[in-house]
């Protein structure tokens, strides 16, 4: 999917060849894997291997991170985006990393926020996912801003750090976002 979505504070876009050193300063950074089943590499081959991945399924329309720039200087920031999109069902799973540095500025609120707002009212989805591994507080919190709710606990679904773990699975359908008056505005 090519999408972008500008905030009052970021802009999301569909990364690009030379975006390169961005993601690879992501996937170097332990703190962003903490709770993903993917772990922090700093080999710039794994870098070039996850921006062909990403540009391939863009060229072939599917779904997957875009990277996320403060809209002040242009500065890459992380990533976010729709992983998945079930058109059978109507529904979407969503995710984000942000680089640790840009923590606690409500960045993943906000894009969350508008990614929510542009699958609603624009892609017309009826339903909204995300999972969270156990343990991600941050996580959960900015979902719980956004309008998500707590559906389920997954049991021993993930492996990471070398033991199973559990997963919060989220949800928001469009009932909760237009109805229940959840529909923040986003410029």
């Amino acid at each position: 999917m090519n999408i972008q979505i500008e905030t009052e504070r970021l802009i999301l876009k569909n990364y690009n060849e030379e975006d390169l050193q961005n993601i690879c300063s992501l996937k170097s950074e332990p703190l962003v894997w903490k709770f993903s089943t993917k772990v922090a590499t700093a080999k710039i081959e794994d870098a070039e291997i996850a921006l062909s991945r990403i540009l391939k399924n863009y060229s072939e329309n599917k779904c997957d991170f875009q990277g996320l720039f403060l809209k002040s200087t242009g500065e890459y920031i992380g990533e976010a985006g729709i992983l998945s999109f079930n058109k059978d069902n109507n529904r979407v799973v969503l995710g984000y990393n942000l680089l640790p540095k840009y923590w606690g500025n409500n960045y993943t609120t906000e894009i969350t926020k508008a990614l929510i707002k542009y699958l609603f009212e624009i892609e017309k989805v009826e339903r909204i996912e995300a999972l969270v591994g156990s343990g991600n507080e941050a996580s959960k919190r900015v979902l719980e801003k956004s309008g998500f709710i707590q559906e389920g606990l997954l049991r021993s679904f993930a492996y990471i750090n070398n033991k199973f773990v559990n997963v919060y699975y989220y949800g928001i359908i469009k009932d909760d976002y237009f109805d229940l008056g959840i529909n923040y505005s986003v410029s």
